[in-house]
Formats: C-alpha cells, structure tokens, sequence
C-alpha cells in the first residue's frame, strides 16, 4: 500500500505571500494546469480512494485525478490547513512576528502557541492523527490532497517523528510525496516530487 500526499496546486495568495490558513481560497491559472499535470502523475497509477481537504483550492486540485481515475473524492475538514485565527489574508511575515511574539511572551513552545486564535501544530496534529484512523483499514493506494502544514505535520506521524520536527520539511504547490507501507512502518519512498508540474513533462 502507498499513500500519496498531495499539496495543493497554487493560488494568488501563494503567489502574493499571503496567509490562507481557513480562508476558502481557489487555485489560480497556473494552479489549475498544475491541477491537470497532478492528474497526468497518476495516469499509470492504481488508486482505491481519494481524500481531500475540504478547502475549494485542495478539492479543485483533487477534481482531475477523481475524473482521471473515477475515484470518487472524500472530503474531511480533518485534512484542512491550520486554522489562522485572526491572522487570516496577512502577509505571511506578520504572521511570523506574531508568532515569534507570543513565543516571548508566554515561554510557550513554537509548537503549542495559539496566537490570536491560531490552531497550534498539536492542535493540527490532533486532527491528523484522527484522518489516519480513518484510513487504517483502507486496502490498496490512497491519494491525499491537503495543504503545506497539515501536510508537514501529517508526514512527521506517519514516519513517527515528532511535531517539532515538521519545520524540517516544506512542500512546493502541487508537489507529491509518496509513502510505502512496509509491515508496521511508512517508508518515505519520494519526497516533494514537483517534475510533473514542469510545462514540457
């Protein structure tokens, strides 16, 4: 069995470094050729289900693979990016200054801070740990269209790393890493796969 973690192709928040977090975003026009290319990675594939977050801009990603392969999309709010809060449409160093404030200001780890209504990591961690409950007794290949965090977060428990971890990794838009399950453990197998966005792939 392989699980495919798919980030969500691009939207004009990505491209004006923005925050999205909850905001129901769509992917751009870049975002929707990218969209097409993610379907021509699993032509050859064999997919038995397909997930989605339930944001417009990762089911807008997830459509044509669905329509590829005639997988049906599942979607799930435990696969949504983190939630933002207040901090929802800034520019995404603010968000940084604000995170690093309330670091200071409470002596809160990086991981567990909530500032101004934010999830923290172990709030998205939660919400993942649920997902792959949900998915224990698939059989056969799984496609997972989420965003860059949840995506993070969900790659560090699958491997069994920690959360803290999860800020050794980042994915680019529409990227596609692949997991092998190997008796009781995932197999990192591919790691942010982005050749098939490439125009002439």
């Amino acid at each position: 069995m392989r699980l495919y973690l798919v980030r969500h192709a691009r939207t004009n928040h990505n491209v004006e470094q923005l925050t999205q977090g909850w905001t129901d975003t769509e992917l751009d026009a870049e975002g929707v050729r990218q969209a097409g290319a993610v379907a021509k990675f699993f032509a050859d594939k064999e997919l038995a289900h397909i997930y989605s977050s339930d944001h417009r801009r990762a089911m807008q990603t997830a459509l044509p693979t669905s329509l590829l392969k005639g997988v049906e999309i599942v979607a799930t709010d435990l696969l949504r990016e983190r939630n933002l809060g207040q901090l929802e449409n800034v520019p995404m160093s603010t968000l940084r200054t604000a995170f690093e404030d309330e670091i200071q200001q409470t002596g809160e780890s990086r991981y567990r801070v909530r500032p101004r209504g934010c999830e923290s990591a172990y709030d998205v961690l939660a919400r993942t740990i649920e997902f792959t409950r949900l998915i224990e007794d698939d059989m056969g290949d799984v496609a997972i269209f989420t965003h860059g965090m949840t995506k993070e977060v969900l790659l560090c428990h699958l491997i069994g790393a920690p959360v803290e971890s999860s800020r050794s990794f980042s994915f680019d838009n529409a990227s596609i890493t692949v997991l092998r399950r190997d008796y009781d453990v995932w197999v990192l197998e591919v790691y942010n796969h982005t050749e098939h966005t490439k125009p002439n792939f």
